[in-house]
């Protein structure tokens, strides 16, 4: 088992660098977390977590796409653990700006990778890639040797970043890892996610502020993790002395109408079910109130049907255990939206 004193994590404003970060300083590790050049830091999450002052939090700025600046930082950081958790986080967002999403996902992780090559060679970094990797699989559920075929912009971006990271571990030896993280949420993922945005739905319906809310896909099924397991697993890859890839996923699909469902009821609203496809609606049981109605605009033109992972090898290796089910995620969120909207009242 590795030592991590110093931790290097890009990303750090985000949900999953929050909550590592969180999870790190807890253990006593000195955390350097990166913001954009010039731009105060998006500290709303850190603030909630209670480090955004910790002595052993710092802050320096960073553009991934800078290949001398990342090899600057971690010269200057000589970090034990490098978490590459920055860059573009929505598949949708990708449709829009595909060379973007690239860039951001794929050629900062080649900037890092070199980077941690030729200034700290004995640190491990672990990259946040993503299920959306496997593309629309033909076979579910999907673990660390199902074929890979990214089908969207971004999960182009995470394969190009996902396949570096097993070339410089090959070519170069580097102790580097890659997290196939599947679906994970908590109370702050950022409100444009579907999760997130459900939540934040219910808890303001709930209190009277919104009637509805519009949403694309019902259909799609995905495997709904917690975000705090899964920084843990990633903080557990680094400290391993040997570099592999790990999926981390709860091996239970659900669909965008069962989260919806869970999230409703959490706030205190039984939803039925009516119509198809785009005229489908989520109908407040008590009221007869449509609360959850489709809109066209929001399909995505490739939707991979079902994403669930099989984790038994980061369950073996890792320790790893999904602490929260469907309906305990749900409400979590719900309960931190209900709070966060009474104290804005």
């Amino acid at each position: 088992m590795r030592t991590i004193e110093r931790a290097l994590v890009t990303g750090i404003s985000g949900q999953d660098g929050a909550l590592l970060a969180a999870y790190l300083l807890a253990r006593g590790v000195h955390v350097t977390g990166t913001r954009r050049p010039g731009a105060a830091p998006p500290a709303w999450r850190l603030d909630e977590l209670g480090i955004a002052a910790h002595e052993r939090l710092a802050w320096a700025p960073l553009d991934p796409l800078d290949a001398d600046a990342c090899s600057a930082l971690v010269r200057t950081c000589a970090p034990d653990a490098v978490f590459h958790l920055a860059g573009q986080s929505r598949v949708a967002e990708s449709f829009r700006a595909p060379r973007a999403s690239i860039e951001a996902n794929g050629i900062s992780t080649v900037n890092l990778l070199e980077a941690v090559r030729t200034q700290a060679p004995h640190a491990h970094l672990v990259l946040a890639a993503s299920a959306e990797i496997f593309g629309v699989p033909a076979h579910a559920p999907q673990d660390e040797a199902t074929p890979l075929a990214a089908m969207t912009p971004y999960g182009c971006s995470k394969l190009l970043a996902h396949a570096a990271v097993a070339s410089w571990r090959a070519s170069f030896g580097l102790a580097a890892s890659s997290a196939i993280l599947f679906n994970h949420e908590s109370e702050l993922r950022d409100p444009a996610f579907v999760t997130r945005k459900l939540s934040r739905a219910a808890a303001r319906i709930a209190l009277g502020r919104d009637e509805d809310i519009a949403l694309g896909n019902l259909d799609a099924r995905r495997d709904f993790g917690y975000a705090r397991d899964h920084v843990a697993a990633m903080a557990a890859m680094a400290m391993r002395a040997d570099a592999g890839d790990f999926v981390l996923a709860t091996g239970k699909a659900a669909s965008i109408r069962e989260f919806a469902t869970a999230a409703f009821a959490a706030a205190g609203m039984d939803l039925d079910w009516t119509g198809a496809g785009a005229h489908e609606h989520g109908v407040e049981r008590a009221s007869g109130r449509v609360r959850v109605r489709v809109d066209a605009a929001l399909l995505r033109p490739v939707d991979a049907p079902l994403l669930v992972g099989d984790a038994a090898k980061a369950r073996r290796e890792l320790g790893f255990a999904p602490t929260l089910d469907l309906a305990g995620l749900a409400r979590h969120m719900v309960e931190a939206d209900l709070a966060r909207e009474r104290r804005a009242a």
